[in-house]
């Protein structure tokens, strides 16, 4: 099982949820990051950022897979449909 939080460093940490060591670190947004969120299957992430995007990430090779853009403020929350 895996963990991954958004800080405010600007990084994504996915961490094993049973050791707690960190599996990788993904960089790419260019400001705070507020909400992660597993997709239902768990091979891709998303997250959203005060840099008013959101990234979609594959889950495991933590490459970029597209940005979302549009808003015009802080994205503030993110979540795939089931």
């Amino acid at each position: 099982d895996q963990l991954a939080s958004g800080s405010d460093d600007k990084t994504i940490k996915v961490w094993d949820a049973h050791t707690g060591e960190v599996v990788r670190t993904l960089t790419g947004h260019t400001y705070h990051v507020n909400s992660v969120c597993f997709s239902p299957s768990g091979d891709q992430l998303a997250s959203g950022s005060c840099d008013k995007t959101i990234k979609v990430w594959d889950a495991h090779t933590g490459e970029v897979v597209r940005t979302l853009t549009g808003h015009t403020y802080h994205v503030n929350s993110v979540c795939f449909s089931p």
